[in-house]
């Protein structure tokens, strides 16, 4: 009997021991499991971030693309983003604060917030594309001649149908010379736009209208029909300032259309990324209420060779005007001009004018990466009065030659700090002009 109580003992705590063995090694393997689901868990939590990372990143890159320093038919690259950007929303811009010394003027020195701008682009689809730019000048607008201003430099809607046809329309860049529609300040080195493309080339120049563009090959083309010009007295007085178009713009306010205009270019694209082309413009110059005054014509050959370190541009412009005494009279406030033409503000009958600038990074010679320091010197000469109506008389200083050389250094692509000198040689009759200038520029 105590033989079969003791193996009975023995048995059941061997059961016993071997249950316990059992749910050790249950816990042991619910524990491995859990520690598995944990692992996977925080796997899973590590691939959500890299997730929302990644979709942070794809909402940044469709708001803001990334900017390449690259042109869309003739666009500066902030301007272009917009045209590139196969989706969504973009936003870019640039801008640049000046400091002018001038000995003859009182005050000597002036530091100017010149211009800001923004960019603001949408693409419909790969192949509809809305691109603006907007504007503030001189920082401060209020009502006055002294404020500042705020334009809209171009809005435009654009079909790319395919490499060789473009469709676009709205409010257009001219495309006439270079800077007009590549103007973003770190892409020229001189610290203001060059005088011609200001004061013959009304940059920046923009009107309404449509055309179509595209490249066959290594040729690019443009061509436009646009409002044309209108005549005014406040056009008289940017011509007594030497400034020989700008008041003739219409920009896109409530622009009078009776007369039109066509503007065409063409660019070759050669080996070592020299581009040699030339614009046409011809269009009827009309009063505020639509009768035609005239015709301006205007041809203006270009040349432009970017490689190795060299920055190398020459820009011509030759311009015919018909109906210049009309003209001429319609922009004078003043009620003797139709008695004596001595007394009204003088419209030329031809004009003409070139530039030509030579730039090198030295920083190539240093063999300094990642940074850019251009030297540079650019000469111009023009005649905004070549040729009057009879009985006109021409302005005091309306030949110009302008001696300008300096600096542009470019810690980054997208900016650069600027210091010029240029010598402003008028004739006849008006005292010459040095002028001392500083920039601090950016783009994105």
């Amino acid at each position: 009997m105590r033989r079969a109580l003791l193996l009975t003992a023995l048995m059941t705590g061997l059961a016993f021991a071997q249950s316990t063995e059992d749910r050790i090694r249950e816990l042991e393997e619910r524990i491995r499991e859990l520690q598995r689901e944990i692992q996977k868990l925080k796997e899973e939590q590590r691939e959500t971030e890299v997730l929302k990372d990644e979709i942070r990143k794809l909402r940044l890159e469709i708001a803001m693309p990334t900017l390449e320093m690259r042109s869309y038919y003739g666009l500066g690259p902030a301007a272009s983003k917009a045209l590139f950007n196969p989706k969504g929303v973009s936003i870019g811009g640039y801008g640049e604060i000046h400091f002018v010394h001038d000995p003859d003027r009182r005050p000597r020195n002036e530091v100017d917030a010149k211009r800001l701008i923004l960019y603001f682009g949408y693409a419909f689809n790969e192949k509809l594309k809305l691109n603006s730019e907007i504007e503030w000048e001189h920082a401060f607008v209020e009502g006055g001649e002294k404020s500042g201003e705020v334009n809209v430099e171009f809005a435009f809607l654009d079909y790319n149908v395919n490499e060789k046809l473009g469709l676009r329309g709205g409010l257009l860049l001219v495309p006439v010379g270079i800077i007009n529609e590549y103007h973003e300040p770190p892409t020229f080195p001189t610290v203001d736009r060059p005088f011609l493309e200001r004061n013959i080339i009304p940059t920046t120049w923009r009107e309404l209208g449509f055309g179509m563009y595209g490249k066959w090959g290594a040729l690019e083309y443009r061509a436009y029909l646009l409002n044309g010009m209108r005549a005014n007295e406040e056009a008289g007085e940017k011509v007594k300032k030497g400034e020989l178009l700008k008041g003739f713009r219409q920009k896109g306010f409530k622009a009078a259309s009776d007369q039109i205009a066509f503007v065409g270019r063409l660019d070759y694209l050669l080996p070592y990324n020299l581009k040699v082309g030339a614009s046409v413009y011809t269009g009827g110059v009309q009063d505020e209420k639509g009768h035609k005054l005239g015709t301006l014509s205007l041809l203006s050959p270009h040349l432009w060779w970017q490689y190795a370190g060299f920055d190398v541009r020459f820009v011509g412009v030759y311009g015919t005007v018909s109906g210049a005494k009309k003209i001429s009279e319609v922009i004078t406030d003043n009620p003797l001009c139709n008695l004596d033409p001595s007394q009204c503000v003088s419209f030329p009958k031809k004009f003409y004018g070139f530039y030509t600038q030579v730039a090198y990074d030295i920083f190539r010679l240093l063999k300094i990466d990642g940074q850019e320091l251009y030297l540079f010197g650019m000469y111009e000469n023009y005649n905004t009065h070549a040729n009057v109506p009879q009985g006109f008389t021409k302005p005091d200083g309306h030949k110009v030659q302008v001696l300008n050389f300096g600096l542009s250094y470019k810690p980054h692509p997208l900016i650069a700090l600027k210091a010029d000198y240029a010598k402003v040689l008028y004739s006849p009759n008006k005292e010459d002009k040095d002028l001392y200038r500083a920039a601090l520029t950016w783009m994105f």
